[in-house]
């Protein structure tokens, strides 16, 4: 496979690029000039570099052309963090640009478009998700992933190259962004200090970042896959019983906050991915346990103190 991703400088960017890369295929990267590319240090060697921006494919559109990319994944978006969630960028960037690159995708003669989504297309539920679930969401994030999945999809709609979407629930794992919830707690617990939480009864259902690089890849190359599918772990469990999880393995003895932060108004209860059409369609499965899963992502991020929010 000759591959372009977008958002290689991301979490789960970076890691999709390693696996690409790992796994023999020829890729290509599109990187801000002067963007931070820490997270993708060990792959540069093997990547070639296209720079540019996604609001102006036409400044990179011919290196992009001299590669020949046969699928494009596209991962970048600005304003995935919490604070970002109803920033009017989310629409006046982030959808423009995916269309632009789907269209792009066509002149290069791509065969295949995979576009990340999020389970915030969905909106407010509680319980298990499959696809034909109702898509009401209630942030402009939420809102933007949706139109860039409906635009692109009936831009691509009338081509040859295949369209599928990935709706990623939770995920998880070392170079995640340390504002996140699972970072955020093995950090403040290395530190000897106390996390403050709900009472933790949420069911919710976290991937492990290999594991969903896994799936964006095999969606990639899988003739069949074309559409919307869910990406998670199929699997929800409590909230509770991941942050005590997380302080065992750093040290039983730590206290927890539990019952500190009240439930927000809107707190949804229990999410969780349907991921039938994943497995039927590319046979992909999550390989990676939960607590196994934590486990490497607080070696990483005890042998890492840039991530902790201190300079390398």
């Amino acid at each position: 496979m000759r591959a372009l991703v977008t958002g290689a400088t991301g979490f789960l960017g970076s890691h999709l690029v390693g696996h690409l890369v790992r796994q023999g295929n020829a890729v290509a990267v599109l990187v801000r000039p002067g963007s931070d590319r820490w997270r993708i240090h060990e792959s540069l060697p093997d990547v070639r570099i296209l720079e540019g921006d996604l609001t102006s494919v036409d400044s990179w559109a011919a290196d992009a052309a001299e590669f020949c990319p046969e699928t494009v994944f596209h991962l970048g978006w600005r304003g995935v963090g919490n604070r970002h969630r109803n920033d009017a960028t989310q629409l006046e960037g982030n959808v423009q640009a995916a269309v632009g690159l789907a269209r792009l995708s066509v002149r290069l003669g791509c065969r295949a478009f995979v576009g990340l989504g999020s389970q915030a297309e969905y909106g407010p539920h509680e319980g298990t998700l499959d696809e034909t679930a109702s898509t009401s969401p209630t942030t402009l994030y939420g809102a933007a992933k949706l139109a860039a999945y409906h635009l692109c999809r009936v831009t691509l709609q009338p081509t040859s190259v295949r369209f599928a979407w990935l709706r990623l629930f939770s995920c998880y794992g070392p170079k995640d962004n340390p504002e996140w919830l699972i970072p955020s707690l093995i950090s403040t617990l290395l530190e000897r200090r106390l996390f403050s939480l709900t009472a933790g009864q949420q069911l919710w259902d976290y991937v492990f970042v290999t594991d969903a690089v896994r799936a964006i890849a095999r969606v990639g190359a899988c003739d069949e896959a074309q559409g919307a599918f869910n990406l998670g772990s199929g699997t929800a469990l409590p909230l509770r019983w991941i942050v005590e999880t997380v302080r065992d393995l750093i040290d039983p003895g730590l206290p927890l906050g539990f019952g500190e932060v009240p439930y927000r108004p809107d707190q949804v209860m229990h999410l969780e991915a349907d991921i039938s059409r994943l497995r039927q369609i590319v046979g992909w499965e999550p390989q990676v346990t939960l607590a196994d899963g934590l486990a490497r992502t607080i070696d990483w991020l005890a042998g890492n103190r840039r991530q902790r929010g201190v300079a390398a």
